[in-house]
């Protein structure tokens, strides 16, 4: 986010509690969801509609607005084309990734770095899967620039980490998961892909994933709970899209090590996303200051993601694989049915048990196509009915 949340009189919908032995089953759902068919109808409603035809980026609504300085929503933007890509080999995804490139750099100023190093690591991981995906060149090296870039900013202040963004600002200064979780992902998986063939700023990327990991894990989770924060001492500023980034760093970590604490460290985090940053009354995953147009919006599916990836680690155990796939399976049956506009094309709301209206901002579309592609996924993988 690039500005401070400021907003007075948003509550969510609460109850009591209630108990969870159900495993999120919605056992309200009127129809069975094809999962794979509502993959398709959102990701091509997405980019039909989002698309920027002539200029080459996404719009910022689905009315043609455009948002100058959506750089950070852009990636996610291409995660989904990538993510929708794999899953069904359509070229019209592939022909808008290569499109991408030149029309978001130019958007962007004429090339991809960026004052925040968040949004340069939320490129970082997109550009590094276009180029698994597509085998784009560019890609390839614009995710090293990229990642040239987000390491040079690591410093031993505070006991290290890296900042926010470049400005010798309090703010600008300050640390935490929203740049440090991405870079430790990007760390991982480089380091999986080039080994000792890459140095970054003197040092391999294992070196990396270690330092950053452990900064966080040591200053912005409480190792007891698995709660990851940026300001302990507030919890309307605990958000999923950390929690995601911290479960997907931690699950890297284990693919290289071995050492189950990586993965426990990831089952954790998710056990205490799934049953705290949710809507009390639903259980639907909802962050703090949900609004319209707004980049909170986006941060559900950043979680997603990365829980879906956990999901698919075999060596997960079973009992929370289930508990997981149901959470995600109740979160999707509560987008598609309560949360959706379906005619012409889909629209997702902020809240997912919310349908939109006229307006339907791109960063709440992003975490619907992130959720749908998810689902669709798992359903592949065979781990749904």
């Amino acid at each position: 986010m690039k500005t401070i949340i400021l907003i007075a009189g948003i509550a969510l919908i609460s109850s009591s509690c209630g108990k969870i032995e159900d495993e999120y089953i919605n056992r309200n759902t009127t129809y069975p969801v094809d999962w794979s068919a509502a993959a398709d109808s959102s990701s091509m409603s997405f980019v039909s509609v989002y698309w920027n035809s002539t200029k080459h980026h996404f719009n910022n609504d689905n009315l043609g607005a455009i948002g100058q300085y959506d750089y950070w929503p852009e990636a996610h933007g291409l995660d989904v084309m990538v993510d929708a890509y794999q899953r069904t080999k359509n070229d019209a995804y592939k022909q808008r990734i290569s499109d991408f490139y030149e029309g978001v750099k130019a958007k962007n100023g004429g090339r991809f770095y960026n004052n925040y190093y968040d949004d340069m690591g939320w490129h970082g991981l997109a550009h590094l899967r276009a180029f698994e995906a597509t085998g784009d060149v560019r890609y390839e090296v614009s995710s090293k620039q990229l990642w040239e870039w987000i390491a040079a900013g690591w410093n031993e202040d505070d006991g290290g980490g890296i900042p926010w963004n470049h400005e010798n600002t309090t703010e600008g200064k300050s640390k935490g998961v929203p740049s440090n979780g991405p870079a430790a992902i990007i760390a991982a998986r480089r380091w999986q892909k080039y080994g000792e063939a890459e140095i970054i700023n003197g040092h391999n990327n294992l070196y990396w994933l270690s330092h950053i990991y452990n900064w966080m894990k040591e200053n912005r989770v409480v190792q007891q709970s698995g709660r990851v924060y940026d300001n302990f001492a507030d919890k309307n500023g605990d958000w999923t899209y950390n929690a995601g980034t911290y479960i997907g760093a931690a699950l890297e970590f284990y693919k290289i090590t071995g050492n189950k604490v990586y993965l426990n460290d990831a089952m954790k985090t998710a056990d205490w996303t799934t049953s705290t940053l949710v809507n009390s009354t639903n259980k639907v995953l909802s962050d703090w200051a949900e609004q319209q147009d707004h980049d909170v919006n986006l941060f559900k599916g950043i979680f997603v993601r990365y829980l879906t990836q956990l999901i698919l680690n075999k060596d997960l155990p079973e009992t929370a694989r289930k508990r997981y796939v149901n959470f995600l399976k109740h979160n999707a049956e509560i987008l598609w049915t309560a949360g959706t506009s379906k005619n012409p094309v889909i629209l997702y709301g902020y809240h997912w048990w919310q349908a939109p209206e006229a307006n339907a901002s791109l960063r709440a579309e992003l975490s619907g196509c992130m959720l749908m592609e998810s689902l669709a996924m798992l359903k592949n993988e065979g781990f749904l009915d």
